[in-house]
């Protein structure tokens, strides 16, 4: 048949073979299936329906934190698996929570299909360097990539009015729609451009710092899930404030 002659508005049938890819979530469908959602390679974050993947030989790999090559099939937003292998990465159990957040965090703002290698790249990076002594610093630093790759960081170098570079003697105070923004010590969310700085060279040595990270990459998230919660991130900071 020409292809003139081909009906309109059918999606064309997908096939995708031997993909990387991280598992974010995964949720039951009817009794014996699962349905995954992946942050992958080439492809950004997919839905794919894994029949009859609650029983056999593969359910050690619909879990977090392995390393995952999966094939898939369809037409339509969610497709099906068709394939997956891989290994788990070993992930000290103390771990769980504050990488859980994380994935909850790339679900909620990597867009459905829309490719991101350098955060896929970043999220291995983690998985793999994580450890309990630097948890928090390894969490900041992620926040702060991740929201810089996907648009959502302002300028934090640089005085969002008059675009001069923060100063170490001067106080600024922060706004997630726009940034640092000069004030006086008086100010109620002042904060130090000496901390500032600190900050954006990564010298969580200082427990300050640490805090301002954790306080503004907080605002600014919130500021842009627009009133939606992240159900492990408020556990985890329950968690912490009673240790």
């Amino acid at each position: 048949m020409s292809a003139r002659w081909l009906p309109l508005g059918i999606p064309v049938q997908i096939r995708v073979t031997d993909q990387p890819a991280y598992l974010l979530h995964r949720r039951d469908w009817r009794n014996t299936s699962l349905i995954l959602d992946l942050m992958t390679l080439e492809y950004g974050r997919i839905s794919l329906l894994a029949k009859g993947s609650k029983s056999g030989k593969s359910t050690g790999l619909y879990q977090p934190f392995c390393q995952l090559m999966v094939s898939w099939s369809g037409r339509q937003e969610l497709k099906t698996l068709t394939a997956i292998d891989g290994k788990p990465i070993p992930i000290n159990e103390q771990l769980y929570l504050p990488l859980l957040y994380v994935n909850e965090l790339i679900a909620a703002f990597l867009p459905q299909q829309e490719s991101s290698p350098e955060l896929f790249a970043q999220y291995g990076e983690l998985l793999e360097n994580i450890n309990l002594p630097d948890t928090e610093q390894c969490l900041r630093r992620f926040e702060r990539s991740a929201m810089w790759i996907l648009g959502y960081l302002p300028e934090m170098t640089l005085d969002a009015e008059s675009g001069d570079p923060v100063q170490a003697q001067l106080y600024y105070h922060f706004l997630a729609s726009r940034g640092f923004l000069r004030c006086d010590k008086a100010h109620g969310n002042a904060i130090s451009g000496g901390l500032i700085i600190d900050w954006n060279h990564n010298r969580f040595d200082n427990s300050e710092v640490l805090q301002i990270a954790k306080t503004v990459m907080r605002c600014i998230i919130d500021f842009n899930l627009q009133g939606k919660r992240l159900k492990s991130r408020d556990i985890y900071l329950q968690i912490n404030k009673w240790k």
